[in-house]
């Protein structure tokens, strides 16, 4: 319904005000889609090559990552975790702005695909952090604990990425279920 030049000026201001509020709010899922919306508003050409690329990727990567999910969910069990654990995929504005901050090709970006994994208490957090840890090795310089610390808007995580059965890194966020409301809707 907008002019072209609306549309891009409006696409635009959410990129640069609106998804950075929600993101300082803690508003994960609204932040996203704001992008979302931004970028395939301002690059529709950008965002439909990164978004197929996103639903293509090639099928021994998705059988590694169900094998991992298998092998987690398995081992989890069996120590006695009850927990979520499910894939998340990286959208295509985050991919881009990579991309572009690092000067890397898609076929780089190694972490498009990670795992988060939701547990009841804080200090299972840490448990199942061991056991992925066991589980995989842990590549070095790649952890970040934001429970202890937690960020300006609330959230709370473990990161740590690790070794996949291919060889390249998958990323993995551990939190509890409170951690995970706060990191999708906010802290309010």
């Amino acid at each position: 319904a907008q002019s072209p030049e609306a549309r891009t000026r409006i696409a635009r201001e959410t990129l640069e005000i609106y998804a950075p509020i929600a993101q300082r709010l803690g508003m994960n899922l609204m932040k996203a889609e704001l992008q979302d919306l931004g970028f395939r508003a301002m690059h529709p050409w950008r965002h439909a090559v990164l978004a197929r690329r996103i639903r293509t990727q090639p099928v021994v990567r998705r059988e590694a990552l169900a094998k991992i999910e298998a092998q987690l969910a398995q081992r989890l069990s069996k120590e006695g975790f009850q927990c979520r654990l499910f894939i998340s995929v990286k959208a295509p504005c985050s991919i881009y702005t990579k991309l572009r901050a690092e000067g890397k090709t898609f076929a780089q970006v190694s972490d498009v695909f990670g795992f988060r994994l939701v547990v009841p208490t804080q200090p299972e957090c840490y448990l199942a952090l061991g056991v992925l840890h066991q589980l995989y090795k842990p590549v070095p310089g790649r952890f970040k604990d934001f429970i202890a610390i937690p960020k300006a808007n609330g959230y709370q995580s473990l990161h740590t990425t690790l070794v996949s059965p291919l060889g390249t890194p998958v990323e993995f966020q551990i939190r509890t279920e409170p951690m995970h409301a706060v990191a999708e809707s906010g802290i309010a």
